[in-house]
């Protein structure tokens, strides 16, 4: 349903978000929302839970989203309102699960090659070229399945949640990688092949962090949003770029413009960077072709979830927390 209103927003190109607040969050299915489309360089989205909200006011070129815990205003930006009906959340049955789940853009390309592949009774997995065929399970959504064995590994079973986001175009297998007491969890990340997710960059801005094995003692990649600027630092290589990103169907596109290290001459490691923080004492500009991570990644899965994020980086499964 749009706003009989919407014919005042026509023209607004050239405004100014009028107040630094940011009161908006992911898109929920689950919930009534608002989605305010913004005007920026690339089409932005925001999404407020209606419950949240006293109103939404339109004062000459200001839209005014007056939040339970503070206002947004936008000027020269709304170029369009709609509402979302909430959803009831639907349990994942195993009809949703048939049919393949492909890996995208990621930098190696044997990458590209990683799959999972459902019918009624088997789940075939595709990685760097070797089909594994296993038998599998599914109840109250946990996936269980068990690989055969091979000349290099024995028969081995996992057991991992599953969760369908935007539209069931997206599947989220996350699991405990390092046991049950392990405070931390993985999420591997796939596309419904011929399918695209509705992803918008809403509630991107802020810290997120991914980290190393079973506790927040390192982390291993950091991002910063800051409208459509980004900082990101790899812990270990302990190397920080910054630039501008763009945002589309699921798949986070930096553009970086500044290198840094935070490492002297022969150091290794995290450097001057503190590894639970990514806090640097002293970081040294450097040319690209001086950048510690070669290629430079610029390209990463990043499907939002709430407080959550989940993707890939290096041929690994990566979740990142809001910090």
């Amino acid at each position: 349903m749009k706003l009989a209103l919407l014919f005042l927003f026509t023209g607004m190109v050239n405004g100014v978000v009028a107040q630094n607040t940011d009161h908006s969050v992911s898109r929920d299915e689950s919930k009534n929302q608002v989605m305010l489309q913004l005007d920026w360089d690339v089409p932005t989205y925001k999404y407020y839970n209606t419950d949240d909200l006293e109103s939404i006011d339109i004062n000459g070129q200001d839209v005014i989203v007056k939040h339970k815990d503070g206002d947004d205003v936008y000027t020269n930006r709304v170029t369009d309102i709609s509402f979302f009906k909430a959803v009831k959340p639907v349990a994942p049955t195993k009809a949703d699960l048939i049919g393949k789940w492909e890996l995208r853009a990621q930098e190696e390309e044997s990458e590209e090659s990683f799959s999972y592949t459902f019918t009624e009774n088997e789940l075939i997995i595709e990685e760097f070229g070797t089909p594994l065929v296993c038998d599998y399970s599914f109840n109250d959504g946990i996936l269980t399945y068990t690989t055969p064995a091979t000349e290099w590994s024995e028969p081995e079973t996992f057991s991992k949640q599953v969760l369908l986001l935007y539209d069931k175009t997206v599947l989220v297998l996350k699991n405990k990688a390092f046991g049950e007491d392990n405070e931390l969890e993985q999420a591997e990340t796939f596309f419904k092949a011929g399918k695209e997710p509705n992803t918008s960059d809403a509630n991107l801005d802020g810290k997120w962090f991914c980290y190393h094995g079973e506790s927040k003692d390192e982390v291993r990649l950091g991002f910063w949003f800051n409208g459509n600027n980004f900082d990101c630092v790899i812990g270990a290589w302990s190397a920080r770029m910054t630039g501008t990103y763009t945002y589309e169907k699921g798949i986070l596109y930096l553009h970086p413009t500044e290198f840094y290290t935070g490492r002297e001459s022969g150091e290794w490691g995290y450097g001057r960077v503190d590894p639970a923080t990514l806090e640097c004492s002293s970081w040294k500009q450097v040319e690209a072709f001086d950048f510690p991570v070669q290629p430079v990644p610029k390209t990463f899965v990043f499907i939002v979830n709430g407080d959550e994020i989940y993707g890939w980086y290096a041929n690994l499964p990566c979740l990142y927390y809001r910090q």
